[in-house]
């Protein structure tokens, strides 16, 4: 059951019914005659009937537990690529089970994109890519919607403590799906843009991907201080912290 499912604590009902009683007297400016308080108590049980009505409308109105997220995606697109984010088409997942962080994904957003904002906003000292092309360079990736969509992932500055020292071999035929790149690129321009961070210090995040000379696409922070895209052995695994990052849909 999400937080939008739930039902409402003692405390929230007993807030709303106050809330109630303190509008009718309000209403009456807080005075009743003796007459008037007789013919409202005859009234009593239509008075229920609505309390009740309303009360149940409020109740059912849900809860959306991405507010705050939604915001803060809203001012990321809107400074970085002077995009407006349209959620009407959007269904919003659940959160659950470490899979906190949401991120908006923009079809139309290239990789090579992602990489120039991130460039373009910190600096071209601040990145480097093994690849002219990055988008050009997947020869394979875990498939991904043709449209605009959202994924969650557990965040953090470092990969997936569960996946931790898995390699490429190890992790694309579990059943999970991982970030592919542009979604890694993405997470990391964000993580930047809101907090002056560089993910990846001590590990590598390793990419549901190949490129066309069959490597695992990775990304991590370079010894220089750079955000760094490049690759490395597909079956290659070490106890420096490498692994995927996993995502849910």
């Amino acid at each position: 059951m999400n937080d939008a499912e739930k039902m409402a604590s003692g405390a929230q009902n007993a807030r709303l019914g106050l809330t109630i009683a303190n509008g009718v007297i309000d209403a009456v400016d807080g005075h009743f005659t003796h007459v008037g308080m007789q013919e409202l108590l005859k009234k009593e049980s239509k008075i229920r009937e609505i309390v009740a009505e309303v009360t149940s409308k409020i109740l059912a109105i849900p809860i959306d537990p991405w507010t705050e997220q939604k915001k803060k995606i809203e001012r990321f697109y809107k400074i970085v690529f002077n995009y407006t984010v349209d959620w009407s088409k959007i269904t919003l997942p659940s959160k659950g089970e470490g899979f906190e962080i949401l991120e908006y994904m923009l079809v139309k957003l290239t990789d090579d994109d992602i990489f120039s904002a991130y460039a373009k906003r910190f600096g071209k000292d601040a990145v480097w890519k093994t690849y002219d092309n990055i988008r050009k360079a997947i020869k394979e990736q875990q498939l991904r919607p043709d449209k605009d969509y959202v994924f969650l992932h557990c965040g953090g500055v470092e990969p997936d403590e569960k996946h931790l020292n898995k390699s490429y071999d190890d992790f694309y035929i579990d059943g999970n799906q991982y970030m592919v790149p542009k979604e890694g690129l993405l997470f990391a321009l964000r993580y930047r843009f809101e907090t002056g961070n560089i993910i990846d210090i001590k590990g590598v995040t390793i990419f549901n991907a190949l490129d066309s000379d069959g490597n695992a696409m990775l990304m991590s922070y370079n010894r220089d201080g750079r955000f760094l895209v490049s690759y490395d052995d597909r079956n290659f695994s070490s106890g420096e912290g490498r692994g995927p990052r996993q995502v849910r849909f």
